[in-house]
C-alpha cells in the first residue's frame, strides 16, 4: 500500500490563501488521499509538475516526508515528519 496522506488539502490552502499567502502544490500531490488538482486551483493554489520547481523558492514546505537532501532552499523552513530511523539523513 502506498502513501495516502498529504501535507495540504484544498481546505487548508483556501485558509492559507484567504490569509494573503501564496500557495504552490505539486499537481497530483493530493491524487493518493482523493484531492484532484482542480480542487487545488478553485482554493487558490498554483500547481508545478516536479518537487523541485515547488520549492525552489519556498519560505515554507509542508511535507509528509522530508524533501531529498541538498533540494531545499538555503533559507526555508520545513514542517513535516522526518525519518528517525534514517542514519545519514546527509546535508541538507
Amino acid at each position: 500500500m502506498g502513501e495516502t496522506r498529504v501535507a495540504a488539502t484544498p481546505d487548508t490552502v483556501k485558509k492559507l490563501t484567504e490569509l494573503g499567502h501564496n500557495v504552490t502544490i505539486e499537481a497530483g500531490a493530493g491524487m493518493a488521499a482523493g484531492y484532484i488538482d482542480k480542487a487545488y486551483e478553485a482554493a487558490g493554489a498554483k500547481l508545478l509538475k516536479t518537487p523541485a520547481s515547488v520549492v525552489k523558492e519556498a519560505d515554507l514546505i509542508l511535507c509528509v516526508h522530508l524533501p531529498a537532501p541538498g533540494k531545499l532552499p538555503q533559507e526555508s523552513t520545513v514542517l513535516g515528519l522526518l525519518d528517525p530511523f534514517k542514519l545519514d539523513p546527509g546535508p541538507l
